[in-house]
């Protein structure tokens, strides 16, 4: 039913009523809490009983209303969240500087960041639902409320982090270039290089990443539990999972760890001789790995060392860019040990060492053997969305949408997911 050309008039009430309560909880009175309740009640009424026509003075009570309705919904609209500042100074744009304490920003909307002493952020722009926040250096313990249609971003560097509601540590270094991300709960999806198409990081994953050396590393800590300091000799290498796959160049950071992150092989380091090469390779001590191989003599080392310790001499070489060194000992995990684990999982990593080249086919045709020796394994999401990505710059983008068509059914939230929908949608 129409009114002199107009939509019917309880539509126009229910569509306004819906847009203020979508509003944050925080943002309506309990007075006005109480009237969206009574136009709502009243168009469920309506909706019981038959559809008469409407007299002129309903049509002006209707109106009347549509029109409060409207003028809360615009005040909403307009209505961005506010924050307060404790033990820390604010200064002109947003800037906030922690000094030697840690500090707090507290949102209207029950979110909180945390930022450790001598970190240095802005919050750049603030909305209903979200602000955007700038880490230009040190440490931030980041809590944000789950809300429906929440817009968070925070800037560090190179890097993007689009949140929603999660729990989630940051840390940026500008001298170093150099991003760490720990998610304790729910995820978020970061932005930047080696990931212009945005990386998904759950609850327990780690993410580290170096703008200037070109690498990207994900981690779950999880599934990964590194062997302690004082491990006998015989543990073995940690098994990874598909989220401790290395990005594009697959070589995590070997490097200091940024201020407020507990370092787990400080003191490990220190006892390296004592500790097998998987448990070094667990605490970034790659390099001492490579040093015993080469004392043993590379040969040796690849023709008699047990599959646990080659494929820790294989990771080791990998993050330390002994790339012919890694492929070497990858090999050997295939030609010794056929059936392994390990010997399963080497050709994602041959494939990704491959593409670290700019050897695109034998990239590619790793990445295929893989995905047929271990359709259900764990490098499954990777390798696929890699094959596509490889398919799509060697062959054109026709020629990748089916993989993309098969990416989506498999991974829908996998980290490819993005690029998937956009080539598929790509005409």
């Amino acid at each position: 039913m129409t009114v002199r050309g107009r939509p019917h008039l309880d539509e126009t009430v229910a569509r306004l009523a819906k847009l203020a309560r979508d509003a944050p909880a925080g943002n309506l009175t309990p007075g006005e809490w109480a009237g969206l309740h009574r136009i709502e009640r009243a168009l469920r009424d309506r909706g019981r009983r038959s559809r008469a026509p409407l007299s002129m003075l309903k049509i002006a009570t209707a109106t009347a209303v549509a029109a409060a309705v409207l003028a809360l919904a615009l005040r909403l609209r307009d209505r961005a969240l506010t924050y307060e500042v404790t033990n820390a100074t604010v200064s002109d744009g947003g800037y906030v500087s922690t000094g030697n304490v840690e500090a707090s920003l507290r949102f209207s909307d029950r979110s909180e960041i945390g930022a450790a002493p001598r970190t240095r952020l802005r919050v750049s722009h603030l909305e209903i639902r979200g602000a955007r926040v700038m880490l230009e250096g040190g440490v931030l313990h980041v809590r944000i409320r789950p809300e429906p249609h929440a817009s968070w971003t925070l800037d560090a560097g190179p890097y993007v982090v689009h949140v929603t509601g999660t729990e989630f540590d940051l840390s940026w270094r500008a001298d170093l270039q150099t991003l760490e991300l720990r998610l304790r709960k729910g995820s978020v999806v970061v932005e930047g290089p080696l990931a212009d198409a945005g990386l998904k990081v759950g609850a327990g994953q780690r993410l580290i990443a170096n703008a200037s050396a070109g690498t990207l590393s994900l981690v779950d800590e999880l599934n990964a539990n590194p062997p302690p300091s004082d491990a006998p000799s015989s543990s073995s290498a940690p098994v990874p999972s598909e989220a401790s796959t290395a990005v594009a160049q697959g070589a995590p950071i070997n490097a200091p760890s940024t201020s407020g992150f507990h370092d787990a092989g400080a003191t490990a380091r220190g006892r390296a001789e004592e500790q097998s090469w998987g448990a070094r390779v667990a605490h970034g001590d790659f390099d001492s790995v490579i040093a015993d191989a080469e004392r043993r003599g590379i040969d040796k080392a690849l023709a008699e060392s047990a599959v646990v310790d080659l494929a820790a001499l294989a990771d080791a070489a990998r993050y330390a860019r002994h790339q012919d060194l890694a492929r070497r000992a990858l090999v050997a995990e295939r030609t010794r040990y056929p059936g392994s684990m390990q010997a399963g999982d080497a050709p994602f990593f041959l494939g990704g060492l491959a593409e670290s080249q700019k050897n695109d086919a034998a990239s590619l045709e790793w990445y295929d053997v893989y995905l047929r020796e271990s359709p259900s394994g764990v490098y499954g999401s990777q390798a696929l969305g890699r094959k596509m990505m490889l398919v799509q710059r060697l062959r054109g983008a026709e020629s990748a949408r089916p993989i993309a068509a098969e990416y989506l059914a498999r991974f829908p939230d996998g980290p490819y997911a993005s690029s998937a929908n956009k080539l598929l949608h790509a005409q």
